[in-house]
């Protein structure tokens, strides 16, 4: 092969390598710059980011336009939202919910069903004794102690033959009480300022709620309650079915001067200085009783009550001491036995009433402490229903303890819850859902 043409075949066969290898050195250069611009775009973004992030100016709360005197004359105040009266939050709810305290476990925990039953009820000495008027604690107290497991006892005027006997009589039936059941049993008292402390004779009665609210001092309702938790616990005293939360909505209420005032607003503060003087003095308070008895003008002991107030009415008005009340820390809630003909779908007392109970004050209101009943053999409530109809119909509607005063109804009553678990009418898990909060009270004042 000529010379000349195998030169120009090398020639060609290194353009060609040369090209490849030139073609190469692009690709990677072009790949290369592509990286970087890659790169310092991407720091680019993120420092523009930065940089704008720093300079956004911070948000300016909304300026409302201040309303024209003729424009605040035509407004009509609406009550806060209940929700944000009790300012629960979700997550705190949930976890009350969950927790468990383990001394309140281990109340309950071996329990027979009929001591459960019994541990459901607040009743008055005489209900289980089947005296007339018990003063002292004798053989007959202890072998009723020791046939009722009730969780609570109410004291009364009747009670008081004199400050010595008083103080041996609630002593005694703490001692007979642990020697059965190796727990505290809660004794309360319903004193209101002048009602009964002026039983005892070394102890000065304070003023009535109307006489306290009429100084318009916060303070003096305050030490005034203050002043009964230090006798209370003088007495080794629990509680007080205290303070009466209802607003006065009619001039002839039945409950006169225990109701602290005809003003909502008035009544809400009366009723927090009152529920935190008990707490400071370590008692535990009942508001008394919802959804507020100001309406009525007969005694629920004597003959039936009712109001005519729509549910909307008491949101704004009744409703709120009891929210101030729950705010500031009440141990219980009382349910009145009062009728509510204008409000739909509750019949009967409202102590009875699911949709009053469990759906107002449960859910709407947030109560989560004990709902005690109103005296399920008042006249407001035996003439229309049975004793044990009356205490199985509280417990389904969501009350936690249910109050007697008489022994043949306390005995219908525990019957008939007992049939109703057997039947299957009522849980055992409900039962124990009211006790866990009963003994919640137990444990905090053991």
């Amino acid at each position: 092969m000529p010379k000349d043409n195998m030169d120009r075949r090398e020639y060609r066969r290194r353009r060609r390598m040369r090209n490849q290898i030139l073609a190469w050195l692009t690709l990677i250069l072009l790949l290369a710059a592509l990286v970087c611009g890659g790169y310092f775009l991407i720091r680019y973004l993120q420092g523009a980011k930065k940089t704008a992030a720093e300079k956004k100016p911070e948000t300016q709360p909304r300026i409302e336009a201040e309303p024209s005197p003729a424009d605040e004359q035509g407004k009509i105040s609406t009550p806060e939202p209940m929700d944000e009266l009790l300012e629960p939050t979700p997550t705190e709810a949930a976890v009350a919910e969950d927790e468990e305290d383990p001394a309140v476990m281990a109340l309950l925990e071996g329990m027979e069903l009929e001591q459960k039953i019994d541990g459901l009820f607040m009743v008055s000495p005489e209900a289980i004794t089947g005296v007339d008027r018990a003063t002292v604690a004798g053989e007959k107290t202890k072998e009723a102690l020791a046939e009722y497991a009730v969780s609570a006892i109410i004291f009364d005027e009747k009670n008081i033959e004199s400050e010595e006997k008083f103080r041996q009589l609630i002593k005694d039936i703490r001692d007979m009480y642990r020697e059965d059941y190796n727990r505290r049993i809660l004794c309360f008292v319903n004193e209101e300022g002048s009602k009964l402390s002026g039983k005892i004779g070394s102890v000065e009665a304070q003023k009535s709620a109307a006489e306290l609210a009429a100084e318009g001092d916060d303070a003096a309702v305050k030490d005034a309650y203050r002043a009964i938790a230090d006798v209370l616990s003088d007495f080794d005293l629990d509680g007080d079915l205290a303070p009466v939360a209802s607003v006065k909505t009619s001039d002839n209420c039945y409950l006169k001067d225990r109701v602290f005032s005809d003003d909502t607003d008035t009544t809400d503060a009366m009723v927090t200085a009152a529920v935190e003087g008990l707490a400071e003095g370590g008692r535990l308070s009942c508001l008394t009783a919802f959804p507020g008895e100001g309406e009525a003008t007969a005694d629920p002991e004597n003959a039936a009550i009712s109001s005519e107030r729509s549910l909307d009415e008491m949101r704004a008005c009744e409703f709120l001491p009891f929210l101030s009340g729950m705010k500031a820390g009440a141990d219980m809630i009382m349910v009145s036995n009062i009728t509510l003909p204008s409000v739909d779908g509750v019949e009967g007392s409202a102590c009875l009433s699911k949709e009053l109970v469990s759906s107002i004050l449960r859910q709407e209101l947030g109560y989560d402490g004990v709902i005690l009943t109103s005296p399920l053999d008042q006249a407001a409530c035996s003439e229309k229903d049975k004793a044990g109809n009356a205490a199985l119909s509280a417990v389904l509607a969501g009350a936690d303890m249910l109050y007697f005063r008489k022994q043949k109804d306390l005995d219908e009553a525990r019957k008939t819850l007992l049939e109703a678990v057997n039947d299957g009418t009522l849980s055992e898990e409900r039962i124990d859902e009211s006790l866990k909060r009963i003994y919640t009270l137990l444990v905090k004042m053991d």
